[in-house]
């Protein structure tokens, strides 16, 4: 983002509208450089992003993400792969529980970390 504003600020010909596409660029969405503090206080309050996967307990290899998550400080929302089944729970435990377990079967969370966003991006 300092090279952005740098940019914007050099006085070389760069138009607010260039700057405002290269904020956008660098994942900025608004046209106004962001406060520091803000995308701060943004980064600390976002949410963590998880997939709920169920697996064969005497071969984990075999697999399949059943849904996804959204966990927040006091609160947490799965839906499903499909779509038709949701919930809102108080913790990732809580919102496994649905799920069934048996000495066959399993399920856990896999959290989205920034090194899978990022592959997920870069595979386009």
């Amino acid at each position: 983002m300092a090279a952005v504003t740098t940019l914007a600020e050099s006085g070389d010909g760069v138009t607010e509208e260039e700057a405002a596409e290269a904020r956008c660029g660098a994942g900025d969405l608004g046209s106004e450089p962001y406060d520091p503090d803000m995308l701060d206080m943004v980064v600390a309050s976002a949410p963590s992003v998880f997939a709920v996967v169920e697996y064969e307990v005497k071969n984990p290899e075999i697999a399949r993400v059943m849904g996804f998550g959204i966990s927040a400080d006091e609160w947490v929302h799965v839906v499903s792969v499909d779509g038709k089944a949701c919930g809102t729970f108080g913790t990732t435990e809580e919102a496994l529980k649905p799920y069934g377990k048996s000495d066959e079967v399993a399920v856990r969370v896999v959290w989205v970390s920034p090194a899978l966003a990022l592959r997920k991006m870069l595979m386009g």
